[in-house]
């Protein structure tokens, strides 16, 4: 099955208390996994940062279904004992929050952690993904107690069944 990377491409509605590093937007600091080179980091509870993905790569009918859609993000606590905890979920374009996971990046203030969402499998909990609801995805991050975390990537895979292209040559005969 063929997977395709969704980048950020811009930052929506956000708490100033979400900075830049090594960028000077979130969603350019969020765009490469880049050992911590660029990153946003936030410490204050209750804090959001929306963040919306470039269109698909993929043409719309070369995708016959799209089968998930997970997140792929990479951070740190920047603290020595504490972790750092923020909620990460996918907004709908109708400003819907849904499959809000809780990702705790463990105390170290120098390694960078890996944590994956859950691939999704429908967009709402009921219906099938479609390529238009590809085309509007933001994820939202809401910051969790006060521990200062850095994220350095938010991506979004997806993972699609390709559409079945008619072969004419074979249908027809390859000497028409």
């Amino acid at each position: 099955m063929p997977n395709m990377t969704l980048l950020p491409d811009d930052t929506g509605t956000a708490s100033s208390d979400w900075i830049a590093v090594g960028e000077s937007t979130r969603h350019e600091a969020l765009a490469s996994d880049d050992d911590g080179t660029s990153y946003v980091k936030c410490n204050d509870n209750n804090e959001t940062m929306i963040i919306e993905y470039a269109n698909p790569s993929v043409a719309s009918g070369d995708i016959a279904s799209i089968e998930s859609v997970q997140f792929l993000s990479v951070g740190k606590s920047s603290h020595r004992s504490s972790a750092s905890i923020v909620a990460i979920a996918f907004e709908a374009p109708a400003g819907v929050s849904a499959y809000t996971e809780l990702c705790s990046y463990d105390a170290h203030r120098t390694n960078w952690e890996t944590i994956n969402g859950t691939p999704r499998t429908t967009s709402d909990g009921s219906n099938a993904w479609t390529y238009s609801d590809l085309e509007g995805l933001e994820m939202i991050c809401t910051k969790s107690l006060t521990v200062e975390v850095h994220l350095s990537y938010l991506a979004l895979k997806v993972s699609y069944t390709e559409a079945v292209t008619a072969d004419n040559a074979t249908f027809f005969g390859a000497n028409f």
